[in-house]
């Protein structure tokens, strides 16, 4: 059953400084998992004679029905406050130049707010080939929302729409939303509602189980994001919001799926569903290792949150693309879609 309206309203009330806070402290504190990814316990292969110039290996890709220069996404972060914008604008700007896809942060304060667009895509912000909306768990749950998260993705004229699910985070965060009957039902309306347009669905960090990827398979995903336990620990985050929430949320230190063993629970589960592979991803050898795992894209965020807030993502991302390419060049692979377990040792 739906909550009480009165309760909806205090919460969005409170939306910016929560939003203000999460980024605060994710770029700040020590709030990532415990354990790795599972990404340092692997190693690409290393070619003394890769057999080609280092600028003939491709990087080109398509996602979810769009061209990438590269199979990158910047993660979804923020929006709805003053700094937000700062970042997002940051941040658009360097996908658009780069020529990868952006995810932008949870559109919830935007639905009840128009006024606040600026912050999520600002004036003279470039315009990435792939833009996604986002909308939450909670949001997507009721029988009227598929209309609203068609709305949210006019707003921003984006592509399509991310639906990110955070159970943990919710449970642990003290005005946090833990109603999740219907979540899988309502995810099932949105992407009826919104078609042809793609709908994404990801965890925040805790990995997403194989049953659940069938799940959302057969509710008619384009895609899954695992995002994997092994880098921010939005359990931690919350504990760290509040005094009351840290003891709770300290057990949560090492939850989850690791970012691999979500990817392989993914593919076995459903290997037709595209798997994009985020989750504590810091660099283009990491990306490479994902997508020689069998991850059509990746997503990272808290490097690119750390370079945008330092005026740097444009050159952050071009980084990450440079050390995908000699990682795919050094394995042996003419292009980032040509990497595979073969690749790995």
């Amino acid at each position: 059953m739906r909550e009480p309206a009165h309760r909806d309203r205090d919460t969005l009330m409170e939306l910016p400084d929560r939003k203000s806070d999460h980024l605060r402290i994710a770029a700040t504190e020590p709030v990532g998992h415990r354990a790795g990814t599972g990404l340092e316990s692997l190693r690409l292969s290393h070619r003394a004679l890769p057999g080609r110039d280092l600028a003939e290996v491709g990087l080109a890709t398509r996602l979810l029905g769009r061209p990438l220069a590269a199979p990158l996404l910047v993660s979804a972060m923020t929006g709805g406050t003053t700094e937000a914008q700062e970042v997002n604008g940051r941040l658009l700007t360097a996908a658009a130049e780069h020529g990868i896809g952006l995810v932008l942060g949870s559109g919830r304060r935007l639905l009840a707010d128009p006024a606040l667009l600026s912050t999520y895509r600002p004036t003279g912000a470039g315009r990435p080939p792939l833009l996604l909306a986002n909308l939450g768990a909670s949001q997507v749950r009721d029988a009227v929302d598929p209309a609203e998260a068609e709305r949210l993705v006019q707003l921003l004229g984006a592509d399509g729409l991310s639906i990110h699910l955070n159970p943990l985070q919710e449970a642990i965060q003290p005005e946090g939303d833990t109603a999740f009957e219907g979540v899988l039902e309502g995810v099932a309306a949105v992407i009826e509602r919104l078609a042809p347009l793609p709908v994404v669905v990801k965890e925040v960090g805790f990995g997403l189980a194989g049953a659940d990827v069938a799940a959302l398979r057969d509710a008619g995903v384009a895609a899954v994001d695992v995002a994997g336990a092994g880098g921010t620990n939005w359990a931690l985050v919350e504990g760290r919001r509040d005094d009351r929430a840290g003891a709770v949320a300290a057990a949560f230190a090492d939850w989850g799926l690791t970012t691999v063993d979500a990817l392989a629970e993914a593919a076995a589960a459903a290997p037709d569903v595209p798997r994009i592979a985020s989750g504590g991803l810091r660099d283009g050898v990491d990306c490479a290792k994902c997508l020689a795992l069998g991850a059509a894209a990746c997503g990272i965020a808290r490097p690119l949150l750390l370079a945008a807030r330092a005026d740097q993502a444009v050159e952050a991302v071009g980084d990450i693309l440079r050390q995908l390419r000699i990682a795919t060049w050094l394995a042996g692979a003419n292009s980032c879609s040509a990497l595979g377990r073969e690749h790995l040792r």
